[in-house]
C-alpha cells in the first residue's frame, strides 16, 4: 500500500516563531487594512461613504478604487465629527491613536451604518456594521489585517503568498539599523500598496500567532500612563481612554511645530499624521503639530524618561 503524504518531511528548517495563537481568531483575515475597507465597500456594495479630513491618504485611494462616492467631514478638538448624518449613510470613523473607543460608542449608538477604522486601535473588537486593524502598525509583520463584518462579499478572493517580498525591512533593522532599512521600508509600503484585496498570507498569519499580546498591551499602558502623568497639563487633547482602549502611541498636541523634527534629529523617530491639507482647521494644526510618541513594547519608562527629558529640554 502507497500512503500520499501531503507535507513536506525533512530538508532545511524554516524560520523559527514561538507556536502561540493569534489574537482574533473569528475574524477574517485580509492582507491589509486598505483592502479590509475595500473589501467591506464589496460587500456592503457603497456607492457612496463620509470619511474625515484627517485620515491617511490611502483610506481615500482605497475608496476610489472602489468607484465610490467621497463625502469628506471634519472633526473638533475632541476628535468627534462636526456635522451630523443621514440615519441610512455609510460612515467610515477614526479609532484615532488607539485612544478614542468613548466616541467611536456615541458614534455607533447614534448612526446605524458605521466603519471603524481601527488602524492605530489594533486590540479593539467588533464595533459599527464592520471594523477592521492594521497588524504592522503594531507589530514587526509585513502586513495583514484583521476584518469584522456583517457581510461577506462573494467575490474570488486569492490568498497572499507575496510577504515574503515584503520582509527585507523588518530583517536589515535586526541585522543593520533603523536607518539602513528605512529604503527598504518605503520601498515596501509602495509594493503593499500595489496589492490587490487578498486573504492574509500564510506568514503573516504564522507571525501574528507568535506574539505575546498580553505584554504588548501592558507594556503599552503602563508607557501610556506614564508619559501621560507628566505630559497632561500640557497636551492640548484631552484624553480620556477606557477600559477598552489599548494605545498605538501617546498623542501628544502642543503648539510648537518643529518638536517632531528636533526629536528626530535626537534619533527619537516620530511618525506624521497625516499630510497638511493647506486648509486652515484643526486638521492641519493637528497635521503640523501632533506628535505621536512611541509607547509600544520594546520601551521601558527609563525610555519614556528619555523622551520627557529632550521634551523638556525643546519646550
Amino acid at each position: 500500500m502507497t500512503y500520499k503524504i501531503n507535507k513536506v518531511i525533512g530538508g532545511f528548517k524554516e524560520l523559527e516563531i514561538y507556536k502561540g495563537n493569534e489574537y482574533f481568531i473569528d475574524a477574517l483575515r485580509i492582507n491589509n487594512a486598505r483592502n479590509s475597507l475595500r473589501y467591506i465597500i464589496r460587500a456592503f456594495n457603497i456607492k457612496e461613504i463620509h470619511i474625515p479630513f484627517y485620515t491617511c491618504s490611502t483610506v481615500w485611494q482605497s475608496i476610489q478604487k472602489e468607484n465610490c462616492k467621497i463625502k469628506f467631514y471634519r472633526i473638533d478638538k475632541n476628535l468627534f465629527p462636526c456635522e451630523t448624518f443621514k440615519s441610512n449613510d455609510f460612515i467610515l470613523y477614526n479609532n484615532y491613536f488607539g485612544v478614542n473607543s468613548k466616541n467611536v460608542d456615541v458614534i455607533c449608538s447614534k448612526y446605524t451604518n458605521v466603519i471603524v477604522d481601527n488602524a492605530q486601535a489594533f486590540y479593539m473588537k467588533k464595533q459599527g456594521i464592520a471594523c477592521f486593524n492594521s497588524a504592522r502598525k503594531f507589530f514587526g509583520v509585513p502586513d495583514g489585517s484583521y476584518l469584522y463584518t456583517d457581510k461577506i462579499t462573494e467575490d474570488e478572493i486569492p490568498t497572499d503568498n507575496t510577504s515574503h517580498l515584503r520582509f527585507s525591512h523588518l530583517i536589515k533593522r535586526i541585522d543593520l539599523s533603523p536607518e539602513e532599512a528605512y529604503c527598504d521600508y518605503v520601498e515596501n509600503e509602495d509594493k503593499l500598496s500595489l496589492e490587490p484585496v487578498k486573504y492574509m498570507s500564510k506568514l503573516t498569519q504564522k507571525l501574528l500567532s507568535g506574539i505575546d499580546y498580553e505584554n504588548d498591551k501592558n507594556i503599552r499602558l503602563q508607557n501610556f500612563n506614564y508619559l501621560h502623568s507628566k505630559l497632561k497639563d500640557i497636551n492640548e487633547l484631552k484624553i480620556n481612554i477606557s477600559a477598552d482602549d489599548v494605545p498605538m502611541i501617546y498623542p501628544f498636541l502642543v503648539n510648537k511645530p518643529d518638536l517632531r523634527k528636533k526629536l528626530i534629529e535626537s534619533k527619537i523617530y516620530i511618525a506624521k499624521y497625516w499630510d497638511n491639507k493647506g486648509l486652515n482647521t484643526f486638521e492641519t494644526y493637528l497635521c503640523n503639530n501632533l506628535v505621536p510618541l512611541p509607547i509600544d513594547s520594546r520601551y521601558s519608562i527609563d525610555d519614556m524618561e528619555i523622551i520627557l527629558n529632550r521634551i523638556k529640554e525643546l519646550l
